[in-house]
Parts: C-alpha cells; structure tokens; sequence
C-alpha cells in the first residue's frame, strides 16, 4: 500500500501529464479517430458500433485513471497537513 507521501507524488505527476500539451494532443487524436471510425459506419453495422463503442468507453478509462489518481493525492495531501497540524498541536500546546 503505497504511503500518503506517494500517492501525493502520484498526483503530483498524474496532474503534470494530464496538463502537457502532447498528452492532451495525444488524447484529442484519439477522440477524433474514434468519432471518425463512428461516422463511418453503417446505422446497421452493429458489431463495429460496438467495437468503437468498447474503445471510446477503453479511452475514457484512462482519463478516469489519472483523476482518480489526482483525487487520491489531493486526500493524502490534505491528510498529511492534518497529521502535522495534529503533531504541532501536540508539539506546542
């Protein structure tokens, strides 16, 4: 289990890469290419509806990945500035 330091570190570079520009220029590729296999298909042309369907829901799960990660080192920040508040406290009356 990873410490409250690390998974504030994890947020830390989840935030930078979601916020480089290749990244987000990565990410636009591939939502374009998607939207673009989608319009190509036939209304009755279920099994690769479903297919693109299964990748633009597999893209989402990366983004989901990386706020989830930003989300749990925000929680660890926040519960590291507690611990010390709570030791200062301790600390200095």
């Amino acid at each position: 289990m990873p410490s409250l330091e690390e998974d504030v570190r994890r947020g830390h570079k989840a935030e930078d890469l979601l916020q480089n520009e290749l990244i987000q220029e990565g990410f636009a590729h591939i939502e374009a290419e998607i939207f673009r296999k989608f319009q190509e298909l036939s209304p009755s042309d279920e099994k690769n509806i479903l297919f693109v369907k299964h990748m633009q829901y597999m893209h989402g799960k990366y983004k989901e990945f990386f706020a989830q990660v930003i989300a749990n080192g925000k929680i660890a920040h926040f519960n590291l500035e507690a611990k010390k508040k709570t030791l200062k406290e301790r600390v200095f009356g």
